[in-house]
């Protein structure tokens, strides 16, 4: 038998020494696993043997993951934190994770797990708590604290791909507009720099102008391909003043309750907060985490000034001890065909279920309305397209005729 020392986590959290007796180091570490501790560094000073060294590396914070690395992290930590210890998942996805950015997140989520006797989500947020946001993290700590982390990231897997969706539907029904739109600048660009130039130049020759349709067109081109790093420094400006004011809360105010008085496009708004609002408070009753909190922490994923109100609304009444249902009534956060589920559940004492069942109902109304904006802004484009193609004609006839008749 081998002495062997060994450094390792207690709960996840405490770090403890100790020495334990083995043939080899693989006996060692099950030994070790067996008195309930996740050991990070085994070895034998005489020969000195090691199964886990901590890597001298410096912890880099993450502040950027796009949609679909968080959803590759998140779904291979659930599968490897359901089979492995936490140590071994995070040593597994380093050296596998196809994605360099995920590669380095979980070498320094293991880093200050190891060396600072961080639990998980401590050292989560530390790395990458802006990248992943206060309500992710929220609830990954409440995982970890009640013993179900598999199962929250396996709940935050289903928040995740629902946005993954939202996103893809947006942007695939955001392609027929972006063709048409192209095609109009492309058209735009053809007459104005090679079809309007040769009839002024057939003109200049016979000492007669452009009409001032062509003209204009013509200039405004000459004006974009001369001082088109002003154009862009003007566009960047205007930008950067919209975000700032933005960011203000009576401007950003004021336009959320503009939007939500815009026909069509106000449905889609407020299904599209309410989706991530009633997924996430599923998620977190279902965690356990209290009505107020669970609530408050739902209402973090909610943009729209106004129904971020209401919603606050509603929590003031439920933690005066009114019922969900009576707190939403007052506040009207929730459209009555969805209140009506809310009613039923709470009757019915089937909370979790209700939840999941207004996620599933707000989703469907969510894909409606994005249908129904589409086919709004379908008409709009064909009158910008109509008007677009009528100033074209217009001013290509004007050009034509006023070729013809310095000819003759």
């Amino acid at each position: 038998m081998i002495k062997y020392k060994y450094t390792a986590l207690k709960d996840n959290k405490i770090l403890v020494e100790g020495e334990i007796e083995a043939n080899d180091l693989k006996e060692a570490r099950e030994k070790i696993r067996i008195l309930g501790y996740i050991p990070t560094k085994v070895y034998n000073e005489d020969n000195s043997q090691t199964v886990y060294k901590t890597q001298n590396i410096s912890v880099k914070k993450i502040k950027f993951l796009s949609l679909a690395q968080k959803i590759s992290f998140t779904s291979q930590m659930q599968t490897l934190v359901s089979a492995v210890s936490m140590l071994e998942a995070l040593n597994s996805m380093e050296k596998t994770a196809p994605d360099n950015k995920i590669r380095e997140l979980c070498a320094s989520i293991k880093f200050l797990i190891t060396n600072n006797g961080k639990t998980f989500a401590q050292a989560l947020e530390y790395v990458a708590g802006k990248a992943f946001g206060n309500v992710y993290i929220a609830l990954i700590k409440t995982g970890e604290a009640s013993g179900e982390l598999d199962i929250t990231l396996d709940r935050m897997l289903v928040l995740l791909r629902k946005q993954e969706n939202i996103k893809n539907h947006v942007v695939k029904s955001s392609v027929y507009p972006a063709f048409l739109l192209s095609g109009m600048f492309g058209l735009l660009v053809l007459f104005a720099k090679f079809v309007f130039p040769a009839f002024a130049s057939v003109m200049a020759f016979n000492g007669a102008e452009l009409p001032c349709l062509a003209k204009s067109l013509v200039g405004t081109m000459y004006f974009l391909d001369k001082f088109w790093w002003l154009v862009i420094i003007f566009i960047g400006a205007a930008c950067g003043l919209f975000i700032q004011l933005f960011k203000t809360y009576g401007i950003k105010n004021a336009i959320d309750t503009f939007v939500l008085r815009i026909p069509v496009l106000s449905n889609f708004v407020r299904y599209l907060n309410l989706s991530n609002f009633m997924t996430v408070l599923s998620i977190s009753y279902e965690a356990g985490i209290t009505m107020p909190e669970g609530l408050e922490l739902a209402n973090k994923t909610v943009a729209n000034t106004c129904i971020n109100s209401k919603i606050k609304e509603t929590i003031n009444h439920v933690k005066t001890g009114m019922t969900l249902t009576e707190s939403f009534q007052l506040s009207k956060a929730l459209p009555d065909e969805i209140l009506s589920i809310v009613s039923a559940g709470e009757m019915s004492g089937t909370l979790g279920k209700m939840f999941k069942d207004v996620a599933l109902t707000i989703d469907r109304k969510l894909d409606l309305a994005l249908e129904a904006l589409m086919k709004m802004v379908e008409p709009i484009l064909i009158v910008i397209m109509g008007g677009f193609v009528l100033f074209i004609v217009l001013a290509f006839a004007q050009a034509y005729t006023g070729m013809l008749g310095s000819l003759f």
